[in-house]
């Protein structure tokens, strides 16, 4: 299983159901409700977390295309993604400081989108 699904089930067991009672009186009807207005205020950390890791995930996906292609670069840069350029001009072409600047735009990426979801997610 991925870190994240087993971040969101952590958050959900961890649920208190003390909340879940207080809203039952204060007037939540149903099961939606619940989702809407308990659920998902309290796992936003959880939610943080599984985003963070995806995105991670996502740019570490580089190497499939070189394992199904055999090669790197791909055939046509067709599966060339931004690890796979790094790893081109800097392991392959030893032109460490373009690969060096392009490691920088990288982590600024993840580095905004992970603040993009922290604001997205952040606890009020």
């Amino acid at each position: 299983m991925g870190v994240g699904f087993l971040a969101m089930l952590a958050g959900i067991l961890n649920a208190d159901e003390e909340i879940y009672e207080a809203a039952a009186i204060d007037g939540v009807k149903n099961r939606f409700q619940e989702m809407i207005y308990i659920t998902i205020p309290t796992m936003k950390p959880q939610m943080l977390f599984g985003a963070v890791m995806a995105i991670v995930g996502a740019f570490q996906n580089g190497a499939i295309g070189v394992q199904l292609a055999g090669t790197n670069p791909t055939p046509n840069y067709a599966g060339q993604l931004i690890v796979n350029h790094i790893e081109d001009y800097g392991f392959l072409r030893y032109e460490m400081g373009y690969a060096a600047a392009v490691s920088v735009v990288l982590l600024l990426m993840v580095f905004a989108f992970s603040k993009f979801f922290g604001r997205l997610f952040r606890e009020d």
